[in-house]
């Protein structure tokens, strides 16, 4: 076994190239973490909208609240179920309407579908207070015509700042707050009370869904059982986290998709500098090659050093890259959620999950753009080798 101090004098003596080299790794590694960052803050984003304490109850086949209803008699039947959690002697459940208005974006590029909840005061203070943050003004007041906005949606419209006003479907609403709920996708949206809302959108028949605050996570599937037998309403309960998660597999699978697509483009030319770089090093080596092969080191050790090589390249490169992209964990974006087709802010996220498969990335890379040159470097014949 050729020792692996030799394959570190060996990058260290032509640190030039092997610098380009893992640059050019890195690179390849910044993209493919980027996006595998920008994919996971969707996730997170959506993911961290529901509580694993909550469920939610929609109609059965919705795949969102858009398509979702629930009457105002289904909300009080499955609001009163045993394994709904009471306080003070209310149960402690939420019905919402959600709706999609169009506001023109601040910077003139446009109208943008944003996403205006409904909400009750009960649901309000018995469900979403300890998740809904009230950071400016005040909760708008029950039967007005007023109004509190996410702090991603803040500012980013006509009208969506405190102390301002939103003119939609024939009224004027005011702005009397500003929250937050921990980056969740409800920081995009616009809360009203949800009987003005509903008279203003013509949906005075029911609501969108209704989250409840289970007495235990495990009293789901009673909760379930009892909805789903229940043929005169509809409806179906999910845990609420994971109805969120499943909302954000179609936007993150195409992120996805679409960034390992750009990456592995990427990544042809990185893996091709990389294997021109060790190319070049077999053949400024031949007599290091032709000296190790005549001290009786077999092929197949030649060819473990010089892909050992490579993999330190590598690895150098996904460390530089990998470390490049942390920075961007505080970066946000703005883009249509599919689920529900609004415009929704998302913040870039770094994970264990993001370095281990850029790592993985940047191995393969040095796998591949080391293998045929080792195989050179072990076929080479002895004696040619010897000659220089």
């Amino acid at each position: 076994m050729i020792p692996l101090s030799y394959n570190f004098r060996s990058i260290f003596r032509r640190r030039v190239t092997a610098i380009a080299t893992s640059m050019g790794l890195g690179l390849v590694v910044f993209v493919f973490a980027a996006v595998m960052m920008v994919a996971n803050g969707v996730q997170k984003t959506l993911k961290s909208t529901g509580s694993p304490g909550n469920a939610i109850l929609l109609r059965k086949g919705s795949t969102s609240e858009l398509t979702s209803f629930i009457s105002r008699d289904g909300a009080k039947t499955f609001a009163a179920d045993p394994s709904v959690a009471q306080s003070g002697g209310k149960a402690m459940a939420s019905p919402e309407l959600y709706v999609i208005q169009q506001l023109e974006r601040i910077d003139n590029s446009g109208p943008a579908n944003v996403g205006f909840r409904g909400f009750t005061q009960d649901g309000y203070e018995l469900v979403r207070k300890p998740t809904i943050h009230i950071i400016e003004g005040r909760l708008p007041a029950a039967g007005t015509s007023e109004l509190m906005i996410g702090k991603a949606a803040r500012g980013r419209y006509a009208g969506a700042e405190l102390g301002e006003s939103l003119k939609k479907a024939r009224r004027e609403w005011k702005v009397v707050g500003v929250f937050e709920s921990g980056g969740s996708s409800a920081e995009s949206e616009i809360w009203a009370d949800a009987d003005q809302l509903a008279q203003a959108m013509n949906r005075t028949s029911g609501y969108s869904s209704m989250t409840v605050r289970l007495r235990d996570p495990s009293d789901l599937g009673q909760l379930k059982t009892v909805v789903d037998a229940d043929p005169r309403f509809n409806l179906e309960a999910k845990r609420e986290d994971v109805y969120y998660e499943e909302n954000s597999g179609q936007l993150a699978g195409f992120i996805k998709g679409l960034g390992i697509f750009i990456a592995i483009f990427f990544a042809f030319g990185a893996t091709l500098g990389a294997m021109i770089t060790m190319y070049g090093q077999v053949a400024s080596r031949l007599r290091e090659i032709g000296t190790l092969r005549a001290l009786g080191f077999q092929r197949r050790t030649v060819l473990l050093s010089f892909l050992i090589e490579s993999l330190i390249l590598s690895v150098l490169g996904a460390a530089a890259g990998c470390a490049l992209a942390s920075f961007l964990g505080k970066v946000s974006f703005t883009t249509v959620n599919f689920g529900n087709f609004t415009e929704t802010k998302f913040q870039l996220a770094f994970s264990p999950n993001v370095a281990i498969g850029s790592s993985l990335f940047a191995v393969g890379m040095g796998l591949f753009g080391g293998l045929l040159p080792a195989i050179r470097a072990a076929r080479l014949p002895i004696v040619e080798a010897s000659k220089g």
